[in-house]
């Protein structure tokens, strides 16, 4: 239920073509947590929550300013996974 274990499963996804298509697919924090507990992975929607905002403080504000009134569907497993994979 913590960081450590959501960052095994984003491991695993980072390693794993289909896991990690199905991850991008994702559009909200339950499919993401449905996603995990599928691939053997206990995660809390609270971590997730915060690993999600995390990454969204990275962003450009152009980036958040296009994402708008969708900052939490557009590109929702993207944002986990990173761009770069």
């Amino acid at each position: 239920m913590s960081q450590a274990n959501l960052d095994l499963f984003l491991a695993e996804a980072r390693k794993d073509l289909a896991l990690s298509d199905k991850l991008r697919a994702a559009k909200s924090h339950e499919e993401l947590l449905n996603l995990a507990t599928e691939h053997g992975h206990k995660l809390c929607k609270a971590t997730v929550i915060r690993h999600h905002l995390h990454r969204l403080a990275g962003r450009s504000d152009a980036e958040l300013e296009e994402l708008s009134e969708n900052l939490y569907n557009d590109d929702f497993g993207s944002v986990f996974l990173g761009k770069l994979i």
